[in-house]
């Protein structure tokens, strides 16, 4: 918008004097250009200087931003002006700002004196800040003098001098601090400085000083250089006061079982999605620590990572768990086309407790080559094959390679005007690993499998008419699948493989002679806006699905070990009606033991409330027999007046022991609220307060 052309003046009444070339408006005066206007009873005007002089019921608009007053005088081509007992709204900040002189200078700066600024709406606002003078730039920085913080009209604080941010755009600055306490770190500070690099780049550092270890420094680097193509890198460098563990406290052991003697600590890790051509993608994961105590000390309590971005939510690749025995990182780059996937990479597996003997298997060098199904000229026959390379490494240990293949033909046959559909295939699977500089004469295995297969599926549809908010109709189709697959071995001479179980590979060994069943269920919805907009929806699926061991139905009679031929009964459920509610429940049932196998249960759930507030209840339980059994619980309550209360679970239910649990108390109003956050995490209890000011953002204690 530039400021080319004339102002407008509208009023009851509008004279000009031609000698002084003065406008005189009275009565409901609006005057407007561009998308600018002022309002007042009366506004003399001059022409010559664009000098005007208002009186009663003053309102003034640039862009926003509304000053009111009652009297004032303003240049309307400069925008300059004065107001006495001013107003003024700033709404890229929410600020509401009065002052017993107010003046508008060039640009968008404005100067007060005598003043009260607030977030508030309201004649009694809840809290404020008064100051002899105030200098604000919009877009830029306020400056206050001899400010008190206050309490509805009570003085809590005095400041000489501060500032505050009125930019609403991402600029260089200052983020708020944290100040807080724990037993283990002592007193702790955090001040955050901002870098507005470019357009697609920007950077953090994190200056962080804990009483009892020392100055940590941080650094977040992030860039976009399109909507598929983004990074970000975070490293944290502490040099420890505690320089070596007390593995003679109790406390200490708790954290981890390992020693620790390093006093240069630190934690890299990094997620990159970048695009180098349409078809061509790379993908870099980081995650490099000091030691294997690190992550529980520094980085899981209230104000750890929690106060960075979450890159595992971010990009869509989790971390490893903090008590996880390695770290992993790894790059891959990958081609994918219609026809076919090429995917090249290289992982390493990081011990943080240093071991001496270390034989952790690292894949430096892996191809993975995937034909997607092709068909054979004109006949009704699919070829598809799934092939990989990797080279192993160990620090300590045996290093080779391993290739595997799998190649297979389809011949997918429609019967009975399409409502049957019946697919034999055959598979021919090769695995073969060898060691480098081996003396041993069996230094080279391989074994491969024939796998013969069918599949026989029918369908049945129906369409219901649903009256449901915007859901017009509802399909459910349903499917019984039955299939078959037989598996003819050879070379199998009982030998070990070096690296891992090399029948495991592409399925050897788990398939045999078996049939198996399932029934799946789809529910797909057909909504449609006021708007007469169509969208699908893909409301819920369900299936049941168990097989059956032929072979294990023959085995001869053993009366030490039982015949098992039939796999649990699997169910699995997935809900996801709205972006409110997120389901998946996978279970099984093992009949010779008469119980639950296993168990995977997720649960997301958002519950509107009045006033635009929610409710937010998660869930995700994870039950295996002989293995993992934990629990994680996430609730977040509304209650009545702007309170709301909380509470985090993570118990591991083998052990019969919370990890760790907290609670929090939340008040929020329209401009302030207030948060009382206790967590319980390895012993360590930490305590947080956190006030939040709407326009200045938080300020955290604990």
């Amino acid at each position: 918008m530039t400021d080319e052309g004339p102002w407008e003046i509208s009023a009851k009444t509008l004279t000009y004097r031609h000698k002084e070339k003065l406008y005189v408006a009275e009565g409901d005066v609006v005057i407007t250009k561009n998308g600018q206007f002022l309002q007042a009873q009366k506004v003399i005007y001059d022409v010559d200087t664009g000098d005007a002089e208002a009186l009663g019921d003053i309102r003034l608009k640039s862009g926003d931003d509304i000053l009111t007053g009652e009297r004032g005088s303003f240049n309307l081509r400069t925008k300059a002006g004065r107001m006495d007992n001013g107003h003024l709204f700033l709404s890229g900040n929410n600020y509401y700002i009065s002052g017993e002189i107010m003046e508008k200078l060039n640009g968008d700066t404005y100067r007060l004196k005598g003043c009260k600024l607030t977030t508030c709406a309201g004649e009694s606002p809840a809290w404020s800040i008064t100051a002899s003078e105030v200098e604000v730039t919009i877009e830029g920085y306020g400056k206050i003098k001899h400010a008190a913080f206050r309490v509805r009209d009570v003085p809590i604080l005095y400041f000489p001098y501060m500032m505050f941010s009125a930019k609403t755009k991402r600029q260089t600055g200052l983020l708020l601090p944290s100040l807080g306490y724990s037993g283990r770190n002592g007193v702790d500070t955090k001040v955050p400085f901002f870098w507005a690099i470019s357009d697609q780049t920007d950077a953090t550092f994190y200056q962080r000083y804990m009483s009892k270890r020392g100055y940590m420094q941080g650094l977040e680097f992030r860039y976009l250089a399109d909507k598929d193509s983004k990074g970000d890198f975070l490293f944290d460098i502490l040099s420890d006061r505690k320089d070596k563990k007390d593995m003679n406290n109790i406390e200490e052991v708790e954290i981890s079982p390992y020693e620790r003697t390093n006093s240069t600590r630190y934690w890299f890790r990094s997620r990159v999605d970048q695009d180098l051509s349409p078809e061509l993608t790379a993908r870099l994961d980081a995650d490099l620590v000091s030691d294997q105590d690190y992550l529980r000390e520094f980085e899981g309590q209230l104000f750890g990572f929690e106060v960075r971005p979450n890159l595992a939510e971010e990009f869509g690749r989790p971390f490893e768990e903090r008590s996880s025995p390695t770290r992993r990182s790894a790059f891959r780059l990958s081609r994918d086309t219609e026809n076919y996937s090429l995917q090249a990479g290289s992982s390493y597996n990081q011990r943080p407790e240093n071991p001496p003997v270390d034989q952790t298997s690292q894949p430096l060098g892996s191809l993975n080559f995937i034909l997607l199904p092709e068909k054979l000229m004109n006949l009704p026959i699919y070829f598809n094959l799934e092939s990989d390379y990797d080279y192993v490494w160990r620090d300590e240990g045996e290093k080779g390679h391993r290739i595997s293949m799998s190649p297979e033909l389809r011949f997918p046959l429609w019967l009975f005007d399409r409502y049957l559909e019946f697919e034999p295939r055959i598979r021919y699977l090769f695995n073969s690993q060898w060691i480098d500089d081996s003396e041993e004469e069996e230094n080279h295995l391989s074994k491969g499998a024939y796998e013969v297969g069918a599949r026989l599926a029918a369908s049945a549809e129906r369409i219901y008419n649903l009256g449901w908010m915007n859901t017009t109709k509802l399909k459910h189709k349903i499917s019984p699948v039955l299939s078959y697959a037989y598996e003819v071995r050879q070379d199998d001479e009982g030998q070990s493989p070096w690296f891992e179980p090399i029948d495991n590979n592409f399925g050897i060994d788990k398939i045999g002679n078996l049939i198996s069943l399932s029934l799946e269920n789809f529910f797909d919805a057909r909504i449609e806006n006021k708007k007469g907009q169509v969208t699908y929806r893909q409301w819920a699926t369900f299936s049941l699905s168990q097989a059956y061991n032929i072979d294990e139905a023959r085995r001869d009679e053993n009366p030490e070990i039982e015949k098992k031929p039939f796999s649990p009964l699997t169910a699995y459920l997935l809900v996801y009606p709205t972006s409110d509610l997120d389901l998946r429940w996978t279970t099984a049932w093992d009949h010779y033991e008469k119980e639950i196998s296993h168990t995977i249960l997720s649960l997301d759930l958002t519950v509107d409330r009045s006033g635009g507030r929610q409710d937010t209840y998660k869930v995700d339980y994870v039950d295996y027999k002989y293995g993992q059994k934990s629990i994680n619980l996430w609730v977040d309550v509304n209650l009545a007046y702007g309170f709301s209360v909380g509470s985090s679970l993570e118990k591991d239910l083998v052990l019969t022991e919370n990890i760790s649990n907290s609670y929090w108390l939340q008040y929020m109003s329209q401009c302030w609220g207030v948060k009382l956050v206790g967590e319980m995490e390895d012993d360590e209890t930490s305590i947080m307060l956190q006030f939040h000011l709407l326009g200045l953002g938080d300020f955290r204690a604990f």
